[in-house]
């Protein structure tokens, strides 16, 4: 069994926890809350990046601290907003086995996952970030393991139910509810060997 992974929200508790933590990284330097969020709102659906975000603020604000060193005071604390209970079972499904296909800016997807420390339970080649829907790239994950299941876990409705995703053979999706126990549930219900589930 394949697992194909979303990271913020999923993996990673990017709204809760890292968004909260850049803001007070934000505010500190010079830069309210209240300016930094009416910012965001008008940039984050447009490949978001944190360096650009961070860079435009500074100029705007005429703030002379380097946004370099800003970026990396806000990305080294990404080990702290782990998702640690998803990642142990990452852990023991095996690195062979799993994907991580996330929605954004591809230097800023792979920085956090980087950053994060948690490249190493993934091939390289198996983080991919997209900027459209997911479904194309869910897609050639299935079809080139097709003789195996797929499960596909993420917590944004808009790519769990992208048209045509229900049609692919060997693909299971599950909406992710920061609820483990419930992932777990459906994914031994599909598969009782899974390695998911095992402690």
């Amino acid at each position: 069994m394949k697992y194909i992974f979303d990271f913020d929200d999923v993996l990673f508790n990017n709204t809760k926890q890292f968004k909260e933590h850049m803001y007070a990284c934000l505010e500190k330097a010079g830069v309210s809350r209240g300016k930094a969020e009416e910012y965001y709102n008008t940039v984050r659906e447009n490949r978001f990046s944190l360096k650009a975000f961070i860079k435009t603020l500074f100029a705007f604000w005429g703030i002379k601290k380097e946004a370099e060193e800003v970026y990396a005071d806000i990305m080294r604390e990404c080990p702290n907003f782990l998702n640690n209970e998803l990642i142990e079972a990452v852990k023991r499904v095996g690195v062979e086995n799993c994907y991580i296909v996330t929605y954004g800016n591809e230097e800023f997807q792979k920085d956090k996952v980087k950053y994060s420390g948690i490249g190493n339970l993934f091939h390289e080649d198996k983080i991919i970030p997209v900027t459209k829907g997911k479904k194309e790239t869910v897609e050639k994950i299935c079809a080139r393991n097709m003789g195996q299941q797929v499960v596909f876990i993420d917590d944004k409705e808009k790519f769990i139910k992208e048209p045509g995703l229900a049609e692919i053979p060997n693909l299971t999706v599950i909406h992710y509810k920061d609820n483990l126990r419930e992932l777990i549930k459906k994914i031994r219900d599909k598969d009782p060997g899974s390695e998911l589930r095992k402690k």
